[in-house]
């Protein structure tokens, strides 16, 4: 039983991500989700250099992204379709990979997770917000269908008719939760808002996966 007021038990574990085709999550969004950029460069031994991504994470100006952005507007200003994709495939080693990470209580469960997924996935459950639903008091089934493009995820919201009522134990999750600081957990930074951490030129992936 999780006490009132008691910080929540953290594992590795807990972390959680949808890891190959058909893998689903029915969850309930506990609040405010974290926004995590991070650049991947190969090393000639085959290991990886990890290095955060200051413009997603803090704001701030990164060299990495720059480099990126100025090899794609110079094929844009072409015209040309085929050096726009030449220069996607130039431009890729230094393309930031974000992550997104929503507290959830995992549904089928009854446990705290946080919710390793895309800006995709976090696309779809504002849409949802807009549309007018309450997101904090709506159960979702997220579904890794790996369908090419916006597809590659799935998102529906579970029928009000459909969803169970909150265990005691789920009841006593979201209770923890209020005393937690999930920035202790993630990196990035909180996205208090639609697109705070994304500019509007960004071209990211979608797919959750790291290039190992």
């Amino acid at each position: 039983m999780v006490q009132f007021g008691e910080k929540l038990s953290f594992s590795q574990k807990k972390f959680f991500k949808l890891e190959g085709k058909g893998d689903k999550l029915r969850f309930r969004i506990l609040g405010i989700p974290f926004i995590e950029g991070k650049h991947f460069f190969e090393n000639p031994d085959g290991t990886w250099d990890i290095q955060p991504c200051v413009r997603v994470n803090e704001k701030k100006q990164c060299e990495h992204c720059e480099k990126f952005f100025s090899i794609l507007a110079k094929a844009k200003k072409t015209g040309d379709k085929t050096l726009i994709e030449q220069a996607k495939k130039e431009a890729q080693p230094w393309q930031a990979r974000i992550f997104v990470y929503y507290p959830v209580i995992d549904r089928l469960e009854a446990e705290f997770k946080i919710f390793q997924t895309t800006i995709g996935v976090r696309t779809k459950i504002e849409a949802e917000r807009d549309m007018g639903a309450n997101v904090l008091k709506s159960d979702f089934v997220v579904m890794r269908t790996e369908q090419p493009g916006t597809a590659y995820y799935s998102l529906s919201k579970v029928d009000s008719a459909d969803s169970t009522p909150l265990l005691p134990v789920e009841e006593e999750i979201i209770e923890a939760y209020e005393n937690m600081d999930l920035s202790e957990l993630v990196g990035g930074s909180k996205d208090e808002d639609s697109g705070v951490a994304i500019d509007a030129n960004s071209e990211v992936r979608d797919d959750g996966d790291v290039p190992f």
